[in-house]
């Protein structure tokens, strides 16, 4: 287990000095029609959250971000979150939910990878996660996205990003976070999440650069 996570940080340190080394290069587009997702996808209305406390914004250093609920009829409100990075070269990279979210007391009790339907014949993988607080459980589902590419693993991620260093001079991305809260035996608050990022996902990729 040791040399497993000795390997992982030189790999993300090597990963990270990379990208330092070329960012003089770095396109950068900027995502500023995010914040005009709209709020009504299909069924689903949406409501924003406004914006996030100032240590929160120092530490996520997101270019732009979008934090919103949507509910469908008497369905429990999902929580929409979305934090763009124009250029992940200059200290600032996506932040993963498997470290964020115990830093502010959740603990996770169960991860998974899932595939959801998008269109007939075109399917997203997706990390299905739970997550539990002060007796509380939430079903998290997250996800790595850039120019329509959907990537669930935060190492595929961040070799990706490599490769688009190299040939592209670009690392923007988005990082995509479904939540919604989750009672013990609940089959229902999957379906809907699933039915949210199946209506989400053709106008978020509309919405971010390609």
């Amino acid at each position: 287990m040791k040399s497993r996570l000795l390997l992982a940080a030189c790999f993300m340190a090597a990963t990270g000095a990379y990208l330092r080394l070329v960012a003089a290069t770095d396109f950068v587009p900027a995502a500023d029609a995010l914040s005009a997702l709209p709020m009504h996808i299909d069924a689903w209305r949406g409501r924003d959250l406004g914006r996030l406390d100032s240590e929160t914004e120092a530490v996520l250093q997101a270019d732009s971000y979008l934090l919103r609920t949507y509910t469908r009829g008497a369905t429990t409100p999902l929580t929409l979150f979305v934090a763009y990075y124009g250029s992940q070269r200059a200290g600032h990279t996506m932040h993963s939910p498997l470290n964020c979210l115990p830093g502010t007391g959740w603990e996770w009790v169960e991860r998974s990878r899932q595939s959801v339907s998008i269109v007939p014949g075109r399917e997203i993988e997706t990390n299905r996660n739970i997550a539990r607080k002060n007796g509380e459980q939430d079903l998290v589902y997250y996800w790595y996205q850039s120019r329509g590419r959907t990537v669930a693993s935060d190492y595929r991620n961040k070799l990706l990003l490599v490769q688009d260093a190299l040939t592209s001079h670009r690392s923007d991305g988005a990082l995509v976070r479904v939540t919604t809260p989750m009672r013990p035996g609940d089959a229902q608050s999957a379906d809907d999440a699933r039915s949210f990022i199946r209506a989400l996902y053709p106008s978020l990729t509309q919405h971010l650069p390609e």
